[in-house]
């Protein structure tokens, strides 16, 4: 069976608009250079996320985002929604929320990869089919890049401590007290300091050039 068919991927955007991506990384390289390595990254995404056999999503940050993304060629044949909610984690509980409404189970991405891999997905697709009740994607940094259900979990993203080294063995503590099954792919990267640069630069290389989006979008 294609579990992925079955399986609404979600990716989480923002425009690639200088001064409001990867601030931390602008402290070192200039807020356009740090653009500039954010819409390689996000054009990385986008591609996994056109190869997706099924239900795709693009929810973005903001209006001026949508807008960018609705002229954007990379994003055609995505469903285009604005991001809801008070924090992180209500955002992304009513995204998986919505999203399950429209497919037996769901997927949620972050787009400032270096090196998730499309067989992360399927295989993220294939154990919420077969054995658990969620998977996550951490990063090296502490967090997680993806977060996959087959049915709403509210109280697993309430009251998180996000972007803390400690997000993701917090969700796995989580999930153990509300009794779900969980299943963790290999360790990825993000792109938070100019070393996390080093050894994916042909990664990086390879990513569609996407335009800058301009303060005026």
């Amino acid at each position: 069976m294609n579990h992925a068919a079955r399986t609404a991927l979600i990716l989480f955007a923002r425009g690639p608009q200088p001064g409001l991506v990867k601030t931390r990384l602008a402290a070192a390289l200039g807020a356009v250079e740090a653009a500039r390595l954010y819409a390689l990254l996000l054009g990385r995404s986008l591609a996994l996320l056109a190869r997706w056999p099924g239900p795709r999503v693009l929810a973005c940050v903001d209006p001026a985002s949508l807008a960018y993304f609705r002229d954007l060629p990379q994003a055609q044949g995505c469903t285009l929604r604005l991001q809801a909610g008070e924090d992180l984690g209500a955002r992304m509980a009513n995204a998986l929320t919505l999203a399950l409404t429209e497919a037996p189970q769901a997927l949620l991405m972050g787009s400032d990869l270096l090196d998730a891999q499309f067989e992360d997905l399927e295989a993220a697709a294939a154990w919420l089919a077969l054995e658990v009740d969620v998977v996550l994607g951490p990063v090296a940094d502490g967090g997680y890049w993806l977060l996959g259900l087959h049915r709403p979990q509210p109280d697993l993203l309430n009251d998180m401590r996000w972007s803390t080294p400690s997000v993701m063995q917090d969700t796995c503590t989580r999930c153990q007290s509300l009794g779900l099954r969980w299943r963790a792919l290999p360790l990825r990267h993000d792109l938070d300091r100019p070393t996390d640069l080093a050894g994916f630069e042909t990664l990086l290389g390879a990513a569609p050039t996407l335009p800058l989006m301009s303060g005026g979008d």
